[in-house]
């Protein structure tokens, strides 16, 4: 039986809101191949290194089509959008959300495997002006995503905005869209085939070798690990996370995906490494707001502890509870990392 995961977008009750749908259903169009013939018109696909999952992109009243009934589907995301213009209306500003959400709730249309709230405005956040009632304003906005599960994010709308940042290694506004929709774990996900890659890399290769091959996520843990330990920083929580994030992907390496496991064993560990990455996401934009005071300390202990809960969760996954000493080791290191202001 086909799956497909549900992403809904709204309130769509004005122009902005309708031009950030489009430019998200245009990114994934343009990055994937053209769809099938009799494939719903609001299906977009979710293409990275680990899976596809076909995704049906929808607006918050919009109803899944007739045609693809007998299929599985499954309300998967929200994405919650309002004017953030300082003379937005009522009907479209931040504090019409909470009726919004509560809707999207009572429906089971509020998924839970990616949850945006995008503050919307042609050029700058207006809230990006240092006062302390933008500061204050910004805070409130964060708590209450935080208190639902969302992450807040502002998308400025000009051309310039909606191009900037992709390549950057910590996005924001438009790229950080696209990346927490390409990074989330659908429920539609269908894995790739292992070393498909790696495989094609290889045979374009002009320079003989013998080398055994090193596999793109290990490549891509490697490249983390150096960015960690080359940080300049003289910050003790930045210290300390640097250390735990390195000892972290020094384990990480040690248990790589092996080309001897069973393959579903080796499917599990690929995807426990794809939610790895968002934990970490996670834990870090946590960080981040304690570091801007837009929560205290209870509330950062209480949600980071959250957050370490699932990312202890990962690491028995990942075969971190083999050796008793090794896990003592990481829970105190990654605990740190994340609970620290």
């Amino acid at each position: 039986m086909a799956c497909y995961s549900v992403l809904r977008i709204g309130p769509l009750i004005d122009d902005n809101a309708l031009r950030l749908r489009s430019a998200i259903s245009s990114h994934f169009e343009a990055s994937t191949s053209t769809k099938s013939e009799g494939a719903p018109h609001d299906l977009i696909t979710i293409s990275n290194r680990y899976f596809d999952a076909p995704i049906l992109f929808k607006g918050l009243h919009e109803s899944v089509p007739v045609d693809i009934t007998n299929a599985l589907i499954q309300e998967d995301g929200i994405i919650l959008v309002f004017n953030a213009a300082a003379d937005a209306l009522p009907s479209q500003s931040f504090d019409s959300l909470q009726s919004i959400h509560s809707s999207a709730e009572t429906d089971d249309k509020a998924g839970e495997l990616l949850r945006l709230c995008i503050g919307i405005a042609i050029g700058p956040s207006p809230l990006s002006d240092g006062t302390k009632k933008s500061e204050e304003e910004y805070s409130r906005r964060v708590l209450w995503c935080l208190d639902r599960g969302y992450e807040y994010v502002e998308v400025d709308l000009s051309d310039e905005g909606m191009q900037r940042g992709h390549e950057e290694r910590d996005k924001e506004g438009f790229a950080r869209v696209v990346e927490a929709i390409e990074s989330c774990m659908w429920s539609s996900h269908v894995m790739k085939p292992r070393g498909g890659a790696a495989a094609v890399k290889n045979i374009e290769s002009t320079t003989p070798t013998t080398a055994p091959d090193v596999n793109e996520d290990t490549k891509s843990e490697q490249h983390i690990k150096a960015d960690v330990s080359t940080r300049d920083s003289t910050d003790d929580d930045a210290t300390r996370e640097a250390a735990a994030m390195a000892s972290l992907m020094n384990e990480v390496k040690e248990i790589q995906p092996q080309d001897n496991l069973p393959e579903a064993e080796n499917r599990q560990q690929e995807i426990a490494f794809h939610e790895l990455e968002q934990v970490m996401t996670e834990a870090k934009r946590i960080r981040e707001a304690s570091q801007s005071d837009s929560m205290t300390d209870e509330e950062r202990r209480q949600r980071a502890g959250d957050t370490a809960v699932r990312l202890m969760g990962l690491l028995e996954k990942l075969g971190f509870d083999d050796s008793e000493d090794r896990e003592d080791d990481s829970d105190v290191d990654v605990s740190e990392a994340v609970l620290t202001n």
